[in-house]
């Protein structure tokens, strides 16, 4: 039969366990989430975009690629470097011309032509059955397709790889916006705050359980015992 000292030994061993698996599992998650936004910002400087990931919001260019799928972009590419052609040409991820500052387009470079030294890429939607046509936002006609395609300036970069899905997944911690009032967090940053609060405070009460351990239990005050 159990002392009521094993007892006690027994249920701390288990809270330290229940302890220790909490802040394991915190610290993995803020691993996983800092980790992501670290990787961003390596990915801006080795892939030379500010949008180095992407992730597409319509099916224009399916089935090569689907509503939610993870892009990695390169950047730093030129009109005269890009390839285009039907079928096969470089995926490009371009300012659309209707919203500069919007969010950008996914499409495939087809054509490509220069007009006083600058060069325009004529883009289509692997889905669509027609090529893009900017004509009315200010942008002359030409290549093949005679067809205003988008400057070369407004090229982000072009697709270098896909990872299927992971993009919308990724998304849900970013679109989801935290008002604090003062500040404005993406639900990523948010959950990144609070797992590491919680990370300070678990530590700070396990310091102090274990001085109060260390220091053991109360002596009697032996002039109250002798007084009595």
């Amino acid at each position: 039969m159990k002392t009521h000292s094993e007892k006690i030994g027994l249920f701390q061993k288990i809270r330290d366990l229940r302890k220790n698996g909490l802040v394991a599992l915190l610290l993995l998650l803020t691993l996983l989430l800092v980790a992501n936004f670290v990787l961003q910002g390596v990915l801006m400087l080795i892939l030379k975009t500010s949008t180095p990931l992407h992730t597409p919001i319509s099916g224009s260019m399916e089935p090569t690629l689907n509503v939610g799928d993870l892009l990695i972009i390169q950047g730093g590419v030129t009109g005269e470097s890009l390839y285009a052609h039907a079928g096969d040409g470089d995926i490009i991820i371009y300012r659309d011309p209707r919203d500069y500052d919007g969010i950008p387009i996914v499409h495939r470079a087809v054509d490509k032509y220069q007009v006083n030294g600058t060069w325009y890429i004529v883009t289509k939607g692997d889905a669509n059955s027609i090529v893009d046509d900017w004509s009315w936002y200010g942008f002359p006609r030409g290549g093949t397709y005679n067809v205003a395609g988008c400057p070369e300036s407004y090229v982000i970069g072009k697709v270098i790889f896909s990872f299927p899905h992971l993009g919308g997944i990724l998304s849900k911690f970013d679109a989801p916006m935290v008002n604090l009032g003062i500040f404005v967090l993406s639900l990523r940053h948010f959950l990144i705050i609070i797992l590491l609060m919680l990370l300070v405070y678990l530590e700070l009460t396990g310091s102090k359980e274990e001085v109060k351990e260390t220091q053991g239990p109360e002596k009697p005050n032996k002039d109250v015992e002798t007084a009595n």
